[in-house]
């Protein structure tokens, strides 16, 4: 496994050589990002050299983007894909396709080049690096046929730093424990959604329904339960509030919190 001491020791070349393949086909990245050094975490080179994109020409995004392969794309049929790509798209499942969802894949690869002229960028090892499913996989392809041109630049520039940081995390032994947690956490929520959507396995949770009020229950279960919170209630709008005490009851708090509800189909 790679580590930060041995990164930051590198000569410029090495530090590039180390990282190769991080980003498909753009060594051009490492190498700017090789003046940041030294790096204090993992974390910190990842921003380094996803800053390194953001600030980077549209046409120097673009050529990125077209540097990547398409899913079960000619790279793959004849075997050209890089290493890191052929173990993405195997755990994905897409070098078992049967012929009916190889020639979908195929059609879709057609048709989003023709609306956006670049390939599609997905991150098919998915939120736990482990792989998303053939049928997932189609469905988002699907879906984001009907985008905007320029959000789907985005979108494709933002999976790209996805499957960036699962690389480096299996570069360099690291394993997401926290964040594991958190999308665990969020997969448990998702098996409440509102009748009419659950039957169609999408989740939406619209306010005070019974999938919202599940919800809330939940949070203030793992709240009290497991995050340790002095005092959780559910108030009479359905806010889940939680209360940590200082040493001082009466100092003042610091106040944060997000919505549990969702869009349809989010």
């Amino acid at each position: 496994m790679l580590t930060l001491d041995q990164i930051n020791a590198a000569s410029a070349d090495d530090f590039v050589a180390l990282l190769d393949g991080t980003y498909e086909h753009s060594p051009w990245i490492a190498q700017a990002a090789a003046a940041a050094r030294p790096f204090a975490s993992l974390v910190q080179l990842k921003l380094a050299l996803a800053r390194v994109v953001r600030e980077a020409d549209a046409d120097v995004q673009l050529a990125l983007i077209r540097a990547h392969p398409e899913l079960a794309g000619k790279a793959m049929v004849i075997q050209s894909l890089t290493a890191e790509s052929t173990n993405e798209q195997g755990k994905a499942g897409l070098t078992d396709c049967t012929p009916a969802e190889f020639a979908q894949i195929q059609r879709l690869n057609a048709d989003y080049n023709a609306r956006f002229g670049f390939p599609f960028i997905l991150a098919v090892r998915g939120p736990r690096g482990l792989g998303m499913g053939r049928a997932e996989i189609i469905a988002t392809f699907e879906r984001r046929l009907q985008h905007h041109p320029d959000f789907e630049r985005a979108e494709c520039l933002r999976n790209i730093h996805r499957i960036a940081e699962i690389r480096l995390d299996d570069t360099f032994g690291h394993v997401p424990v926290l964040g594991n947690q958190v999308w665990d956490w969020a997969e448990r929520l998702a098996v409440h959604s509102d009748p009419g959507y659950a039957e169609r396995g999408e989740l939406t949770v619209t306010y005070l329904t019974d999938a919202h009020r599940a919800c809330a229950q939940r949070l203030a279960h793992w709240m009290k339960a497991d995050c340790g919170f002095d005092e959780v209630e559910i108030d009479a709008v359905g806010n889940v509030v939680g209360i940590y005490h200082g040493s001082d009851r009466s100092a003042q708090r610091l106040l944060t919190g997000s919505h549990y509800d969702t869009v349809r189909n989010g």
